[in-house]
């Protein structure tokens, strides 16, 4: 059976995650960093989700034991990232999207701002033509 590769920590900073891919490898974990070359070209231009330590999921029990001891604060597994709470704060002001999975309340209000936009540029259309 093979096993598949998961995402431990995510930095803002590829600097950040070689910190911990040192301790991690210190330990005898191997791991490896995605979105290195993209965090550092597009930093502060587009969030590409930051630079993602990956390793082996038969390693995540020790690997967040390593965590742990080294000082890293480990998140709970119902716990949410920042943006994902963003999302659903806004959704829980709108009664209709409240009920709403957060994948669909994410499309909901996506469809109506791409309304709200069509909208918006017909009706400045037919204003500039008059």
């Amino acid at each position: 059976m093979e096993d598949k590769i998961v995402e431990i920590a995510r930095f803002n900073y590829p600097a950040d995650a070689q910190t911990l891919m040192a301790l991690l490898r210190s330990e005898g974990i191997e791991c490896y960093l995605r979105n290195e070359i993209t965090s550092q070209l597009y930093a502060g231009y587009v969030d590409v989700g930051g630079a993602r330590v990956e390793i082996l999921d038969s390693d995540v029990p020790r690997a967040l034991e390593v965590m742990k001891e080294g000082g890293y604060e480990i998140p709970s597994e119902n716990e949410q990232g920042d943006e994902i709470k963003n999302v659903s704060g806004w959704a829980r002001h709108i009664p209709f999207l409240r009920h709403l999975p957060l994948e669909r309340q994410i499309i909901v209000l996506f469809a109506i701002i791409a309304v709200f936009l069509a909208l918006v540029i017909y009706f400045g259309s037919l204003v500039s033509s008059n």
